[in-house]
């Protein structure tokens, strides 16, 4: 299976990126946010400094999600020479901003059936959102990929394709994206293992 240019947009996202319009953006009010993602909706990760912002790539896999550092919080402008991440239905890479080559690509095999809690997402008020607590999830429409705030130092975004029982299937990656940089892991067994890992400024 192939997956396709991964990575290469990110070469031309510098400059794409600042067409997001500022419509509006959704909050999360009782309870966590869930919040559904269609092409050009990006959110941010309250106290992280990163972004993520879904690209329609057409077939066969629909909408991709990127995130990766801001250069300040609340432009949705990628940092030049930062690693980001492009997820997809059916796999991941990592790429550093401005470059064409990826430095990481692996495929993946989506699990059938929707992820859980996708049923309960709703669309965002405009095209830019924001996960804040800790149980706000973004779902990426017409895919597995769903995203939470790591309440970690330092903070970050996590992405992974869930299945409907509520579980990362094993085999399928993980990544982590933060403001420091990159980390992609493998599910294994029920463990993240560590398979790919870059610090921005090296």
């Amino acid at each position: 299976m192939r997956i396709g240019p991964f990575i290469g947009v990110l070469a031309a996202l510098v400059l794409a990126a600042s067409a997001i319009a500022a419509t509006g953006s959704a909050r999360s009010q009782k309870g966590p946010a869930l919040l559904l993602l269609r092409a050009n909706d990006a959110f941010e990760v309250a106290g992280s400094g990163v972004a993520c912002r879904v690209l329609a790539k057409g077939a066969p896999y629909p909408n991709r999600l990127i995130c990766f550092p801001e250069t300040k919080q609340r432009t949705y402008t990628p940092r030049r020479g930062s690693y980001a991440v492009e997820l997809a239905q059916g796999g991941v890479a990592v790429g550093r901003v401005g470059n064409k080559q990826p430095l990481f690509v692996r495929v993946e095999a989506p699990p059938g059936g929707a992820a859980a809690g996708s049923d309960q997402a709703a669309g965002i008020a405009g095209t830019r959102a924001r996960l804040e607590n800790r149980g706000d999830r973004a779902y990426v429409a017409g895919t597995n990929i769903v995203c939470r705030l790591w309440n970690r130092t330092p903070r970050a975004v996590v992405c992974a394709l869930l299945g409907g029982d509520g579980h990362v299937p094993d085999g399928t990656y993980l990544a982590w994206v933060s403001a420091s940089g990159v980390r992609v892991a493998q599910e294994q067994n029920r463990r993240s293992v560590t398979v790919f890992q870059r610090l921005n400024g090296r």
